[in-house]
């Protein structure tokens, strides 16, 4: 699987929508995302990068394409940050009902 798949799966869970749907040049926010569901899509990446990957990093690179070249840019192996242990439900939820 590409880096470019990855990052549509992540998507694509994040929106709650299907990978199909996700666009590929349209930013996070204008495509229905929140700061919550950023965080979300923030913790999914991380689990498929070895780079140290920042929430503010996600904000940079805000499109699917933008985000996959960025994780394949660096190629400096870095050890997975650990994700944090908030309950995923809890905050896609809770994302949803604020977005």
């Amino acid at each position: 699987m590409t880096t470019l798949d990855h990052v549509r799966e992540a998507w694509a869970e994040a929106l709650d929508i299907t990978t199909d749907d996700v666009p590929l040049d349209v930013s996070f926010f204008d495509a229905g995302g929140n700061s919550l569901l950023l965080l979300l899509l923030w913790e999914r990446l991380t689990e498929h990068t070895t780079r140290d990957l920042k929430a503010a990093d996600l904000f940079q690179h805000s499109t699917v394409l933008a985000q996959s070249e960025f994780l394949d840019a660096d190629d400096e192996p870095v050890a997975a940050a650990a994700a944090p242990q908030a309950s995923r439900s809890g905050l896609l939820g809770r994302a949803r009902r604020d977005g």
